[in-house]
């Protein structure tokens, strides 16, 4: 962490302004804040779908996905030491609880089809933010959150096999994605409404968080046509 801070020319502890006003360095400790909590639950998760895994070889990779997740987390939640701001959890804590609780899965397809679309979401949240907040704290969140090809290769491996051997389970994975979507974007607009620093990186006009969940709808329709499946007519 520290040779990463010293090659940016950043002092430790210290968040230096990437851009005016957006990212100061409370706007900064909100998005790590939000960004921690969230990879904390996505690394619980990972690793309660080990159990999940039909067979050795599957658990195997699902318990490297879950380890890579753990330590993406711990490098998050030591920038968010950093800056201060681990007492800005709470703010986004009912969001995350509440995505989590609604899209458990239930099943191998399921947890698959939640880190195909669920954990690309994040790469994709990730994608947003780097460019937005000081270079250090860019850095760690595309490090943390980005670089997840393997990761949803497999999970695009295990549901493209499975479709192949149960051509009925197209519908199952595309109606578990909605849901996914959907409480996405029912969490991310709640969490917009609450913190003017999340908006502020977004968009600085009333329409800037709409731009951004429209970008992630048309991602995702993009994975949903790799995997071969069509979308539902108003995802």
């Amino acid at each position: 962490m520290s040779e990463m801070s010293s090659s940016q020319g950043a002092p430790s502890g210290r968040v230096p302004e990437a851009t005016d006003e957006p990212s100061d360095t409370e706007t900064v400790a909100e998005v790590l804040a939000a960004v921690a909590y969230g990879e904390r639950l996505g690394a619980r998760r990972a690793q309660e779908s080990v159990r999940l895994a039909p067979d050795p070889r599957t658990a195997s990779v699902q318990q490297h996905i879950a380890d890579q997740e753990r330590q993406n987390s711990d490098l998050i939640e030591a920038r968010l030491r950093e800056v201060g701001g681990e007492g800005l959890i709470d703010r986004y804590q009912p969001f995350f609880d509440a995505f989590f609780e609604h899209t458990e899965p239930k099943d191998w397809m399921q947890a698959q089809t939640f880190h195909y679309v669920g954990d690309a979401l994040v790469s994709d949240f990730s994608d947003a933010l780097v460019p937005l907040v000081d270079p250090v704290s860019g850095e760690i969140v595309r490090r943390a959150l980005g670089n997840r090809e393997d990761q949803e290769q497999f999970a695009l491996e295990e549901l493209t096999r499975a479709m192949e051997s149960n051509g009925k389970l197209a519908d199952a994975i595309r109606a578990y994605s909605r849901t996914i979507m959907g409480e996405a974007f029912t969490q991310t607009s709640r969490a917009l409404e609450q913190s003017e620093g999340l908006r502020s990186l977004l968009g600085r006009d009333a329409d800037g968080g709409k731009r951004f969940i429209l970008n992630l709808v048309e991602r995702h329709r993009q994975r949903l046509d790799r995997l071969g499946i069509e979308p539902l007519e108003d995802d």
